[in-house]
């Protein structure tokens, strides 16, 4: 059975295309004929995404997946961009700007929540914990992160420095894969970034802020597969 990680390190140069089927200034539109831009054997471009780039098979069968297999948030291998005294109001510290294995533990535990609620959602999808013929399972990594301030922590701030003022959060880099459940074969393959909400305005950075960020990056991408899944489940069953 084919995997996340059996698919080239290439997977995060891609991105997510279910994002692309909630509403932008263009319509969103799956690349068809002998000029579509294809990968993996039957992938198709989406046009117009609302991800950075979106690629999915418009040949599934969407509308037999019922349930969802959320495999644990991938956090091994995250590129750190340092911050730039040039963005934050702060100067540069000694110290980078790391994640530990609690800052791991609970990414995945948001991503997770953030995931199996929006799914569930008025009961359009079952969270499994297992593969199956009727099931999508859904693997993601985060490929970057760029906080904007430096991270709040004893090591990282000094006593004198407790409030940390800067232009936002940041920007976290997400890649997904959605694949039958049973073969494995990749339904969409996707690459998203998404900058601090607050980019236009200063404010507090510290770890409860950082956070609540977060959340609502996973909260609006969990949306967005929900709403993609079930557009593609609506555009099988109409043909």
């Amino acid at each position: 059975m084919k995997t996340f990680r059996n698919f080239p390190r290439t997977l995060t140069a891609f991105a997510l295309p279910l994002a692309m089927l909630a509403g932008c200034a263009e319509q969103p539109s799956i690349q068809t004929g002998e000029d579509a831009e294809v990968i993996m054997g039957g992938l198709a471009k989406v046009d117009n995404s609302r991800s950075d780039l979106a690629y999915i098979d418009p040949n599934a069968d969407y509308a037999r997946y019922t349930k969802v297999f959320i495999v644990p948030l991938d956090v091994d291998n995250v590129e750190i961009i340092q911050p730039n005294t040039s963005s934050s109001m702060v100067n540069r510290y000694n110290r980078e700007w790391e994640l530990t294995d609690s800052d791991k533990a609970k990414l995945q535990s948001n991503f997770q929540e953030s995931m199996a609620k929006a799914l569930t959602d008025g009961g359009a999808f079952e969270i499994t914990d297992q593969g199956g013929d009727d099931v999508i399972k859904l693997e993601a990594i985060i490929t970057q992160i760029a906080p904007s301030g430096p991270k709040d922590d004893q090591m990282s701030r000094t006593t004198a420095r407790t409030t940390v003022i800067t232009e936002g959060g940041g920007s976290m880099s997400l890649a997904i894969m959605l694949a039958d459940g049973d073969s494995g074969e990749p339904l969409a393959i996707i690459k998203d970034t998404r900058t601090s909400a607050n980019s236009t305005m200063w404010g507090v950075n510290n770890s409860v802020t950082n956070m609540a960020e977060v959340r609502r990056n996973f909260n609006s991408w969990a949306k967005q597969i929900h709403d993609g899944l079930l557009a593609m489940q609506a555009r099988g069953n109409s043909e």
